[in-house]
């Protein structure tokens, strides 16, 4: 998982897209596991009018013989300020994760043996945030004088006018760290929903509560504000 040469596989499913990444170390023979397959995955009808939706980073433990075990959902989804829909959230963590058992890689190996593996895996729970990524095809489209429902913007300092960028941690919490928020920002500059990308549980709810006072500058496309998806990040003490 640390080769120096990393090829980003990325397989676009009907409502997903799962990147994880796989390498090749030309001088111990090493490669990474790589998805093979994943059926398709649609949020229910109850999980969209909870408005659960955005990326989930998830770990899984590969073995020698392809199959997944250990899977570890360290941050994800995202759903709206001021609710807590609590059931459903529950409730797609776990239907992502049978959706992770039911599929299938290729092992990572070394000189020419499968091995066990831990891979990093980017999940998209929709077509809205998956096509929200697609740079060149909202560059013809906006030539066309149509705009994107959503952009994936990288860098939202660019647009912040007031946003909490440190709080503090557990009392318990040793040494700094960081915790990283996704957020969706409508066309107005205010964050709308929020859900934790790369964080604790224990650290989610502070920092999800400082992510949805964030207000920022609106993303303006052929004279019309779109809205805008991305990354605060949070230090913590």
């Amino acid at each position: 998982m640390k080769s120096l040469h990393l090829l980003l596989l990325c397989m676009a499913l009907t409502a997903a897209t799962v990147c994880a990444q796989a390498g090749k170390r030309a001088g111990d023979l090493q490669t990474d596991a790589a998805l093979r397959t994943m059926p398709d995955f649609h949020l229910s009808s109850s999980e969209e009018a909870a408005g659960i939706d955005g990326k989930m980073q998830i770990g899984v433990a590969i073995s020698a013989d392809g199959k997944t075990s250990d899977i570890r959902i360290y941050g994800g989804p995202m759903w709206p300020c001021g609710t807590n829909p609590q059931g459903e959230l529950e409730k797609v963590r776990k239907e992502v994760k049978q959706l992770i058992v039911s599929s299938t890689f290729e092992p990572a190996t070394k000189n020419g043996k499968p091995r066990s593996s831990d891979v990093q895996l980017t999940f998209v729970l929709s077509d809205l945030f998956r096509n929200a990524a697609k740079t060149t095809e909202i560059e013809e489209n906006l030539k066309k004088g149509i705009n994107p429902p959503l952009v994936e913007v990288r860098n939202l300092s660019r647009f912040a006018l007031s946003v909490p960028v440190q709080l503090m941690g557990t009392r318990q919490s040793p040494g700094a760290r960081f915790a990283e928020i996704q957020v969706l920002i409508d066309e107005n500059g205010n964050v709308i929903s929020a859900g934790g990308f790369r964080t604790g549980a224990t650290e989610l709810t502070e920092a999800r509560g400082l992510a949805c006072t964030a207000k920022f500058k609106p993303l303006v496309l052929n004279n019309k504000p779109v809205k805008m998806w991305g990354i605060i990040v949070y230090g913590l003490y």
